[in-house]
């Protein structure tokens, strides 16, 4: 009866993933649902917590940034990054990705590589440089910048679940940061030698000889497009302000205010208020003083396509870790142990265990959210797991059918990004791997230092 009742559990597990991959994520959302309740109603198990905290999180950066693009800031700050660019054309394979790590450690989401996709194409093409080398790359960085972040849920996730065993925001940045620096810059350089120059690539050539595509030309200016809105740069620096006033709380608690909580015995017990809640009043903030500087309206803040991205994001938070828990709860035992037994073999396959289940619910603070509190009783220390986090990148294993996988496709006119007939034979698979295996050396070599 209990081999009978797993089974039961795992197809249910299962059904919303597929459901997932077939119809998107909101079948996702909405198939967790239905089979957590039969979880709970008709197995009668303990149902699983979703992470408040996180989704808190995410709530209040897509609010600052759909605010931020909404006043123009994002726009002057791309256009920033499109001068920087084209003035060395010759070093996009590595600027690029760079300033898609920048943007994104900034924003705390990975969305701004949209706008930064056009502009990487253009200057790689007018350099005649193989447009997938910085296209493919850009992939990968932005998922895993998102690690570096101070302002991203993934961040605030895992020090908010290992504050218990003394991490902290400094701590984690002084691994995250370096780490996927090092990756980005290791990948790039990686990437800039890998697959054909387009004057050896038939592709390329036959599209050229076909008239489909137009020969290279010198790399132009920004001068033809329309102007930005009055106080676009404003919002940018407001928003920055934002971050900077995180990084600062999260390295210094000594300037976040502490409260009094009464005990059982009747003393005082002083608590710092933590990060997790700093994070989203401070955001909420910058979204409501760019409102009003910039004289932004509600509807305008509203149609930007990151509240919709946002939305999703927090609502997968309310599905499949709770899903996941609820089977956790039931088997906690006996997983701490297969977990405790496979780190025992090797602390590195904590990393493969992270790369395959983010993989395969795609979201990377989900995946932090099942597995962190398992290894920790697991007996897995805050230093390892801080070096491997890199390994939740495995979220863009199926890259090429995403959103920014499909704008770097149909944007390379060329046809150097491909999507492939199969997995490891699209565009993206290479520098997505490179990216996280440096990461992952990287950070196991910081924590060494910094723990």
């Amino acid at each position: 009866m209990e081999a009978v009742r797993v089974i039961v559990q795992i197809v249910l597990f299962l059904i919303p993933l597929g459901m997932g991959a077939r119809y998107g994520p909101m079948a996702l959302i909405g198939t967790s649902g239905v089979s957590v309740f039969i979880l709970v109603e008709v197995l009668r198990m303990q149902p699983g917590s979703p992470p408040l905290s996180a989704i808190f999180i995410i709530l209040s950066v897509i609010s600052a940034t759909a605010a931020l693009t909404a006043a123009g800031g994002m726009d002057f700050l791309v256009r920033l990054a499109g001068r920087a660019m084209r003035r060395h054309p010759g070093a996009i394979p590595v600027v690029g990705p760079l300033f898609v790590w920048l943007f994104t450690v900034m924003s705390g989401t990975g969305n701004i590589t949209f706008a930064l996709i056009p502009i990487m194409y253009d200057v790689s093409y007018s350099a005649k440089i193989r447009p997938a080398r910085i296209l493919a790359t850009a992939n990968a960085v932005c998922q895993l910048a998102l690690m570096a972040s101070p302002v991203a849920a993934v961040t605030y996730v895992f020090v908010n679940m290992t504050e218990s065993d003394g991490n902290t925001l400094a701590k984690t940045l002084m691994v995250t940061v370096p780490a996927s620096l090092v990756a980005t810059v290791g990948t790039s350089l990686i990437m800039s030698r890998y697959g054909k120059d387009l004057d050896d690539d038939p592709e390329y050539q036959r599209r050229l000889a076909a008239g489909e595509i137009e020969p290279p030309q010198p790399v132009g200016d920004d001068a033809d497009l329309p102007p930005l809105r009055p106080r676009a740069a404003i919002s940018a620096y407001v928003f920055l302000a934002g971050v900077v006033t995180g990084v600062v709380l999260g390295f210094f608690s000594s300037l976040r205010p502490t409260y009094s909580v009464p005990q059982d015995d009747g003393s005082l017990l002083d608590n710092t208020v933590s990060m997790s809640f700093m994070i989203p009043i401070i955001m909420f903030a910058a979204a409501g003083i760019i409102m009003v500087v910039c004289k932004i309206k509600t509807p305008a803040v509203m149609s930007e396509p990151i509240i919709g991205t946002g939305l999703i994001a927090a609502l997968l938070l309310l599905a499949v870790p709770v899903l996941a828990g609820t089977i956790l709860n039931d088997h906690m035992d006996a997983v701490s142990s297969f977990v405790n037994s496979t780190i025992g073999v090797s602390v590195m396959l904590f990393a493969v265990i992270l790369f395959l289940l983010a993989s395969l619910i795609q979201s990377q603070v989900a995946s932090l959210s099942i597995l962190v509190p398992v290894a920790m009783t697991a007996g897995l220390g805050v230093g390892p797991m801080a070096g491997m986090l890199g390994a939740a990148s495995g979220n863009n294993l199926l890259a090429s059918m995403g959103g920014l996988g499909q704008a770097c496709i149909l944007t390379d006119k060329t046809g150097s990004t491909k999507q492939g007939s199969f997995l490891i034979n699209s565009s993206f698979f290479v520098p997505m791997i490179c990216s996280v295996i440096i990461a992952v050396a990287a950070g196991l070599g910081l924590q060494l230092v910094v723990y």
